[in-house]
């Protein structure tokens, strides 16, 4: 073979490669089962959303006292401690690598109920080795996490509880190829939502690498070591999305109700809710709760999901603007920017935008233009009444179609007014 001939092959290998590493990363598509899954792109780049520490701390300290607790005797006719002591910060963070992280503290004189490693963890599961690493990548933290749980009835609880939901994500996602599932799902929905895909990819990654590093490490420094380089590598700001996500399944878990679940994100700081937030993963906000599972393959990152959770924006339907779904804080700011809805039409909320809605579900929700759209003039009024009549079908007669769409999920309330204006003859 001539000298050229190889230079040539060579060459073309190369471009092979390159093309092969050039290949994007952090791509998202929506299974529904209906055909091929849909392959959605951003309409624009897609940036992390910072959590600054007072308002992880408030977010945090919310949906804690706002989470139900029940108490109950381990047997008939036993106390149940109601409360507990406060201490200072340190103490009480203590209690979430005491009783949350596996049960153990680092070297030297023992405290509380913990048990020391002493300088071997040889003896410790897979798991508990992943804990406690999660635990200590977590102390810049602390002070925020001891200070939102203190004025609970019961603080092991939580910090129990939260800690088994980080823990079991993190084991998860360290998987060579994660699906998750439940009340995983609903966690890395949340972080696709505030990360974006990218970053939601180096999350599992560095949780990938905590978790080889910590089934090899046979040291109490190796164990530090690998939850300090963790720490460094995800950063305070996803740390804190982390644990409010995981505290939001926790808490959503306890109750359960799609209206719950939107009070809940209601809470979060700097969430990035209605419109807003579907043109960031292609999925209805008001419907997270029907994501079925999350996997990872290949840079890709697949929802299965209804297709009634599929927003406008990914459906490639409904002729959102160049930009994507644009939103408002309230519908006078959606019709100054959009202006009149033209000759004999007026502006048409498909979920109307009733006060409980507003408060559920946020008001970029509703004021967007996905869910507002320009009908006849006469047919929107002719809506408006159906809206205050008493339909004997629909609601049985005893109160009106509005206060019987009170109740709904934002979902169910978006499905039956697409369901109304097709039967006036109206195709969005």
């Amino acid at each position: 073979m001539s000298l050229m001939a190889f230079r040539a092959q060579l060459a073309i290998l190369l471009l092979a490669l390159l093309s092969a590493c050039a290949a994007p990363r952090g791509r998202v598509q929506l299974d529904t089962g209906e055909g091929p899954p849909i392959e959605y792109s951003p309409p624009s780049p897609v940036r992390a959303v910072a959590v600054g520490a007072g308002a992880f701390e408030k977010a945090l300290t919310e949906l804690i006292l706002n989470a139900p607790l029940r108490l109950r005797a381990s047997r008939p006719g036993n106390w149940v401690r109601a409360s507990y002591p406060t201490s200072d910060a340190d103490s009480r963070w203590q209690r979430v690598t005491d009783r949350g992280f596996g049960g153990f503290c680092e070297p030297g004189p023992r405290s509380g109920d913990c048990i020391s490693l002493l300088e071997d963890v040889m003896g410790l599961s897979d798991w508990d080795k992943l804990g406690v690493a999660l635990a200590l990548s977590l102390e810049p933290l602390k002070e925020s996490i001891a200070r939102a749980v203190e004025d609970t009835l019961a603080p092991q609880l939580f910090y129990s509880v939260i800690a088994t939901g980080l823990v079991t994500w993190a084991a998860l996602a360290a998987n060579p190829e994660p699906a998750f599932t439940k009340g995983a799902a609903l966690i890395s929905v949340l972080l696709l939502l505030y990360l974006g895909a990218e970053t939601f990819l180096e999350l599992v990654e560095a949780s990938q690498d905590l978790k080889l590093a910590t089934d090899q490490a046979t040291t109490w420094e190796e164990l530090d070591a690998s939850g300090q380089r963790f720490a460094a590598r995800v950063g305070p700001s996803i740390a804190r999305v982390l644990v409010l996500a995981v505290t939001v399944a926790v808490s959503h878990g306890m109750t359960g109700g799609a209206s719950l679940l939107a009070a809940r994100l209601s809470t979060l700081p700097n969430f990035p809710g209605g419109a807003a937030g579907a043109s960031r993963i292609g999925v209805h906000v008001a419907s997270l709760e029907q994501v079925r599972a999350v996997s990872v393959s290949g840079g890709v990152i697949t929802l299965a999901l209804p297709s009634t959770a599929v927003a406008m924006v990914a459906k490639g339907s409904g002729a959102p603007p160049a930009g994507g779904v644009r939103s408002w804080n309230s519908f006078s700011a959606l019709k100054r920017a959009r202006g009149p809805a033209g000759p004999g039409k007026q502006w048409h909320h498909i979920v109307e935008q009733t006060d409980g809605n507003v408060q559920r579900f946020g008001p970029q929700s509703l004021h967007n233009t996905e869910n507002v759209i320009a009908i006849d003039e006469t047919i929107h009024q002719q809506i408006s009444r159906y809206y205050s009549s008493k339909d004997l079908v629909t609601t049985g007669g005893q109160m009106t179609v509005r206060q019987w769409l009170r109740g709904q999920s934002f979902q169910a309330q978006r499905d039956f007014g697409m369901r109304i204006l097709m039967r006036y003859g109206v195709t969005p």
